[in-house]
Formats: C-alpha cells, sequence, structure tokens
C-alpha cells in the first residue's frame, strides 16, 4: 500500500458527498486521547472531542456543535478477542438550546484475526444512549484495516481504512441506518504520542431522509 493512493481515496469521499448539494454538512472534528495499559489484559482511556460545524447550506461556517467527554475500559479475555465498556456525555445544550445533552453508555466486543502483513479489525457495539425526553438504542458494526505504511521509519506511518454500520431504534421514531467509510493516516510521533489525520463520509438515515456528511478527523493520542 503506497502514500500516493490516499489522495484518490479521499477524492472518491468528497465528489460523493458534493452530489448531496443542500443535504451536505461539513465538521471539523478534533479529539485528545489518554490511554493507559495497566497489564497485558487491561487497558483504559479518557478522551475529549470536540465536532464543529464548517460547512452548511452551501456556505463556509464554523460553529461549535458539540463536546464528548468518554471513557472506555478493555480486557482482553484471548489473544484476539477484546470486550470493553464505555461511558460517554455530550455536552450540546449550551451551543443550541434545542438540542439536549446526552448520557450514553456503551458496550463492545473486538475481533481481531492475526495476519502477517496488516491488522483486521471486526467491532460489534451496542449503545443506550439517555436524553431528558427520550430513549435511543443504536447497534454498530465496524470493519477496518491498518497498514503499515514504512516498516523501516522511526515514525511507523500507517493507513487506517474502515466501514462502519449502524442501526438505530427509538420509541419517537422508525428505525434509522446509517453508513460510515473513512480513511486516515497515522503517526508516532514520539515513545508514547501519536498522530492522526484523516476523512469519514457518512450517509445519516439512508432509508428515509437521506443526508450527507463529511468529517475531516484529527487525533493526539498519549499512552502514559
Amino acid at each position: 500500500m503506497k502514500l500516493r493512493f490516499l489522495p484518490k481515496i479521499l477524492l472518491v469521499l468528497l465528489s460523493a458527498a458534493s452530489q448531496a448539494q443542500n443535504e451536505f454538512t461539513g465538521y471539523f472534528e478534533p479529539a485528545f486521547e489518554l490511554s493507559h495499559q495497566v497489564n497485558t489484559r487491561y487497558s483504559y482511556s479518557f478522551a475529549i472531542e470536540n465536532q464543529n460545524i464548517i460547512y452548511i447550506e452551501d456556505r463556509l461556517d464554523y460553529t461549535v456543535k458539540q463536546i464528548d467527554l468518554s471513557h472506555l475500559s478493555e480486557y482482553r479475555w484471548h489473544p484476539e478477542l477484546t470486550v470493553g465498556l464505555g461511558v460517554q456525555y455530550r455536552i450540546e445544550k449550551i451551543f443550541d438550546r434545542h438540542e439536549e445533552n446526552e448520557l450514553r453508555f456503551q458496550q463492545q466486543l473486538i475481533y481481531t484475526p492475526k495476519t502477517s502483513r496488516f491488522t483486521t479489525k471486526h467491532r460489534v457495539r451496542m449503545e443506550q444512549r439517555l436524553y431528558a425526553s427520550e430513549n435511543k438504542h443504536r447497534l454498530r458494526y465496524q470493519l477496518g484495516y491498518t497498514f503499515p505504511l514504512h516498516a523501516n521509519n522511526a515514525r511507523e506511518p500507517y493507513l487506517k481504512i474502515d466501514t462502519e454500520s449502524l442501526l438505530e431504534i427509538a420509541k419517537t421514531q422508525k428505525p434509522e441506518f446509517e453508513q460510515r467509510v473513512g480513511v486516515g493516516l497515522g503517526w508516532l510521533m514520539g515513545p508514547k504520542t501519536t498522530l492522526q489525520l484523516g476523512v469519514e463520509y457518512q450517509l445519516e438515515d439512508f432509508t428515509q431522509d437521506l443526508s450527507h456528511e463529511v468529517f475531516l478527523l484529527a487525533e493526539v493520542g498519549i499512552t502514559l
């Protein structure tokens, strides 16, 4: 896998989103994560993520939409299987009085089969999204691949490609389906610090009220 293929992948994602016209929204989403590997089986992490609107209704904009605070604990009970429990709090009401803050609980199972040249990850996640006015339940499945780009490079750059399918149900709405496709680059900036940059294209509620969203992602991760 060569680095020159990345611009082509990005072009496909952005071209697909551009066909949406007024139903297209662009976001910038920076994140910061602290993680700690307690032992060979147990690890945990804390993260803060900020979502901002940068393009909406055919015009450039910059509006803070929400801030997410999250925690995730993971336990590897088999060399290829990891279970995890997480909690997340989304702060949105202070940026838009018409929105509600959200408390979210997460349960997940990750299967990482052993391969020789790259990493494959299957993740199944269940979520309970609790609002003041209603509760929602979501089922997610993600398939991801991580390819090392230059094995002899001290910064160990890598390419990530993933796709995720989501189903959300609630008493107040019909079932909503969503599909996501993402691609990104990562670097080891130091012995315990990584930087990831990427783009993600999302098809929101594509069976009823289709909308297109593109997220520009930036994440710094530090291992304690």
